[in-house]
């Protein structure tokens, strides 16, 4: 179709940005296990950086094909993207500037993390009123976020197994 119209910007916007996240403290983890990342195996990181390059890919095709009657990117988007971005920056700096770089404490890498969190909240907002304000969903992929949310139950299936594992409950109980 060589065209993005159905394709919120600002969904394209945040995914990248979440899964960098996620791939910096998927990374963090799998180098250095005791920064409370929990365990990070082989699959949660080649997910973490598969997700990231294939995300990165439909970022930069916004600016390749037709973008049909979206304009620029919703400037609270762009702040909230700019918060995000900065907490994290600020908190890797701040440990950095205290330690040496090989010991990095947990808490930097916590709020990587969060900042994850926080994207994944909202990221599907953008495309949902886009949907609801064309009356229609073509151009947006459906399966995506099936896969999204499969891997999400899975993804908390698989805490739910090694944690049992390990003889604890995922929820402290």
């Amino acid at each position: 179709m060589k065209s993005v119209a159905g394709f919120s910007l600002e969904f394209a916007a945040m995914n990248p940005n979440g899964f960098f996240f996620y791939s910096v403290y998927s990374v963090a983890g799998a180098v250095d296990p005791f920064l409370g990342t929990g365990a990070v195996k082989p699959n949660d990181l080649t997910f973490a950086l598969h997700a990231f390059a294939l995300s990165t890919v439909q970022f930069t095709q916004i600016f390749m094909y037709e973008r049909g009657k979206q304009g620029n990117v919703n400037l609270f988007i762009v702040l909230f993207l700019v918060v995000i971005n900065l907490t994290s920056l600020t908190t890797y700096i701040y440990e950095i500037s205290g330690h040496p770089i090989n010991n990095l404490h947990w808490d930097t890498f916590l709020v990587m993390g969060y900042c994850k969190c926080a994207i994944s909240l909202v990221k599907y907002m953008p495309q949902v009123y886009l949907n609801y304000a064309r009356k229609s969903t073509v151009g947006w992929s459906l399966a995506n976020v099936l896969l999204d949310l499969t891997g999400g139950l899975l993804s908390l299936a698989q805490m739910w197994i090694d944690a049992r594992c390990l003889g604890q409950s995922l929820f402290g109980g």
